[in-house]
């Protein structure tokens, strides 16, 4: 039995956050989910007994499962299809919204007797082409993984309230981020133009990218080491009218009110950054899973010196070989230092498990892949030939005739 656990979120609950999902061995636990589900049950006609159908699945789901059978009682859509020729039984149930409440809040366990159990929780993204649908989000195989991966990870950045770093050294300064991303990883500078999508991120506008922009090709085509990214962050404001008599605020037009918000609230503030994995080389590594290292970025304050301020140049000095080129000369940088966590590396550089193909079971196949293609290929000439054979009786008979 196969059975499998869709969870399409709404586009206002579009980004996932790892606290909303809890992964264990033989379970998986889901929080805070808005949208529709489905659940899709299979199985083979050998696996069905005499007896009712319902009641055999809900045995077979086991025990702990039963409060969803029993949620079958509330679904809006419920479909049962069995085929004689593929020998199986596909049993769709579909939900437009939570039984209870307004959100998903749901204990998903399975045994090793009760076949496999796929879980998926799925959000639309922005699609290259009119015509084309593009889902993307994580997905996780019940008792087999040991938490959920996918191909668009997130780089989060979080700023604790309570801290001087959220304040700008002077109102003309704007917050930055500038990443250096290996060639296995990437960011879609078309999904940083739209001006809903970053505020919802806390981001204001992509500056630069540099180094390796295709969207399209594997790590393996990619000559060179990757990108380096500039972003311009959004940062907790205080309120207008809270600004001193006679100052102005550089950031008025830009101002947010969650921004406002969370300045009142002396909230954490958490800035997210969207990333796309390209299609890792397929490896012989039996759990599927590889690693790769992201460096931490660089996050600073660019500020424009003030009027009759000097710039003094030193002679030794580098400059304009990273970021700082992309400013003016007369740019005064203040960096916020990162705070690495106890589990972190010294180096500052971020290990994020990766799926990658595994070539202990690809060539499996391939051998089904050339199977499929010779039998095909000789199921057509056999028809082919056969129908050839019958036309060539066919004027026989009417030259005798």
């Amino acid at each position: 039995m196969k059975q499998r656990i869709t969870y399409l979120l709404e586009e206002n609950d579009a980004e996932l956050g790892p606290d909303q999902i809890g992964v264990e061995y033989s379970s998986l636990s889901v929080h805070g989910l808005q949208g529709v589900k489905e659940h899709r049950i299979t199985l083979g006609l050998d696996e069905l007994p005499q007896e009712k159908f319902v009641t055999y699945v809900e045995h077979a789901v086991h025990e702990s499962q039963r409060a969803k059978i029993s949620s079958l009682l509330n679904v809006d859509q419920l479909d049962i299809d069995c085929d004689i020729i593929s020998h199986a039984c596909v049993l769709n149930a579909y939900w437009a919204e939570p039984t209870k409440g307004k959100q998903w809040e749901e204990h998903i366990e399975t045994k090793e007797t009760s076949g496999t159990l796929e879980v998926g929780i799925l959000t639309n993204e922005k699609p290259l082409e009119p015509e084309e649908l593009s889902l993307s989000g994580v997905l996780t195989v019940v008792g087999e993984d040991d938490r959920p991966t996918g191909l668009h990870p997130t780089l989060q950045l979080t700023f604790p309230s309570g801290t001087k770093t959220l304040i700008p050294p002077d109102p003309s300064c704007a917050l930055h981020a500038h990443l250096t991303l290996p060639s296995t990883l990437f960011i879609d500078k078309y999904q940083l133009q739209d001006p809903l999508f970053l505020a919802s991120q806390h981001l204001r506008r992509l500056h630069s990218v540099a180094g390796e922009t295709d969207l399209e090709a594997p790590n393996w085509a990619i000559s060179r080491w990757g990108s380096a990214v500039l972003l311009e962050l959004a940062h907790p404001s205080v309120p207008l009218s809270s600004t001193a008599e006679g100052g102005t605020s550089a950031d008025a037009g830009a101002q947010s009110d969650a921004e406002v918000v969370a300045a009142a609230a002396g909230e954490d503030w958490t800035v997210s950054i969207p990333l796309h994995l390209r299609y890792l080389e397929p490896r012989a590594n039996a759990s599927g899973m590889s690693a790769v290292d992201v460096p931490w970025p660089v996050v600073f304050w660019a500020c424009a010196a003030e009027e009759g301020t000097k710039m003094r140049v030193n002679p030794f000095d580098r400059t304009n070989l990273g970021y700082d080129g992309l400013f003016g000369p007369r740019t005064m940088f203040y960096h916020v230092p990162p705070v690495a966590q106890a589990t972190a590396a010294a180096a500052l550089v971020e290990r994020v498990p990766v799926p990658v193909l595994d070539l202990g079971g690809a060539r499996y196949v391939e051998l089904g892949t050339v199977v499929a293609v010779v039998v095909g290929f000789a199921w057509v000439v056999w028809k082919l030939l056969a129908v050839g054979g019958k036309e060539e009786k066919g004027v026989q008979g009417v030259k005798r005739e």
